[in-house]
This record gives structure tokens, sequence and C-alpha cells, in this order.
């Protein structure tokens, strides 16, 4: 009876945890199984773009599978995640413009998509100001530093489940990607943990790997890094 009685303590404590740590992070109710799909950082409806300048669009949704978010223009995606890890969690895309010229005026839409269901946000850019300048290199020839486009800001997942952390890059060239902990230590590939191109894998996760990883993704030219929080679950007893 004693046992039965703790057993019940521990799952409400649980529960009453994950409601606040749901609230906390904005994802919505605590983890049911439901699914659904919301934006959540919404980017501007209008966007006027400087010709020869550069442009970041950002947007993101939460859900529960945890989203797939990306940005495409005229039905062709252009960043953004591939994958969902499951669990619940939240999804951010990032769409990259260097060197903006009048091609690059038109709608975008940063869709997000889980479990049949999809959220669409559309951002009109116009690009304003003259012609190129000659400084401004065609974009397969602009060196620049590396740009993250797909990442998980929060995932949450039962405990045993196999976690993956995105840390999406679009373009060609070579990028070194390094991944760490809540404590700062770099992620070796070994054991439970395994890259997966630029992801991060982790097999049977539990609350050892609760934390904030952080991916930081850098060249000759300069750095860029995201952060993920993964929150793995107490199984249920019932």
């Amino acid at each position: 009876v004693i046992l039965g009685m703790l057993v019940k303590i521990f799952r409400i404590f649980s529960l009453l945890w994950l409601s606040l740590a749901s609230a906390v992070e904005g994802l919505g109710p605590a983890y049911a199984g439901d699914e659904f799909v919301r934006l959540k950082e919404v980017p501007p409806a209008l966007v006027a773009a400087r010709s020869s300048g550069s442009l970041t669009l950002t947007c993101s949704a939460t859900g529960s599978p945890t989203p797939r978010t990306a940005w495409y223009k005229e039905g062709k995606r252009m960043s953004g995640t591939r994958v969902s890890p499951g669990g619940l969690g939240e999804t951010f895309a990032k769409l990259s413009l260097p060197c903006v010229t009048e091609a690059d005026a038109g709608v975008y839409e940063c869709r997000g998509e889980t479990a049949g269901q999809q959220v669409v946000v559309a951002t009109k850019v116009q690009v304003v100001g003259h012609a190129p300048h000659s400084g401004c290199l065609p974009r397969d020839k602009h060196n620049a530093g590396p740009t993250i486009t797909g990442w998980f800001s929060t995932v949450m997942i039962q405990s045993g489940d196999t976690a993956r952390l995105a840390c999406n890059l679009e373009g060609a060239g070579k990028k070194v990607v390094i991944w760490r902990d809540a404590a700062g230590n770099e992620v070796k590939n070994e054991g439970r943990y395994k890259t997966d191109g630029t992801d991060l894998v982790i097999t049977g996760a539990n609350w050892a790997d609760m934390g904030r990883f952080t991916c930081t993704a850098q060249n000759g030219f300069g750095v860029d890094m995201i952060s993920s929080f993964l929150y793995p679950l107490a199984p249920a007893f019932f």
C-alpha cells in the first residue's frame, strides 16, 4: 500500500513539473500524446531589403510530434529542418540571403508540418535601391561564414527513446561542426552519442542527458552557433 502511494505521489509530482516546464518554455499543454502544430516566432508580413545588402528571415513552430519547419519560395524549399525527432518541441528555420538582387523579391512562406497538419505564414520581400555593385559576388561564389538554418530549440521525449538534435546547414563548402553538452564539454562520437551528418543522435536518452546542447559551425570566414534544450520525460507508470 505504501509503495503504491509513493508511486502515485511521484507520478503527480512528475506531471506537475512537466506542466510547469511546458508553461515556461511556451510549448503549450503538458505532453500527453495529442498531435498539434502552431506558429510561435512569426516573421514580418512585409520586408524591404536593400539591393546588394543581406536579408535574414527567421520563424519557429511548436508541436507534437516536434514539427519540421522550413522556408519556401514558389514551392521550392530554401532552408530549415528535414526530420522530426518526435516528442514535443519547438523548431526554428532561418533563411539567409547575402548580396540581395531583384531576383530575391517575392513571397516567402514559413511552413511548420507534423502528423499531417500544417501551419503557414507568408513574408513579402521587396528589393529597393540600385542594381548590385561590382563587389557583390554571385551567391555561389560568396565567401562567408556558415549559417545554421534549422534546429530544435527544445525537445521533450520519453526517457529511453532516441533523441535527434538537428544542426542543419545549407550550401557547399567545408565546415567544421562541434557539439557541446551543458557543461561545455565537446561531445565525442562514442557510446550512446553519435553524429549523423551535422546532427547529434543520443540513443536511450534519460534524465542524465537533460540540459542545453550547443552546435557550433565554423569555417575560415566565420562561425555560427545554436542551442537545443533536451528534456527526457519520466516514463508513465500506468
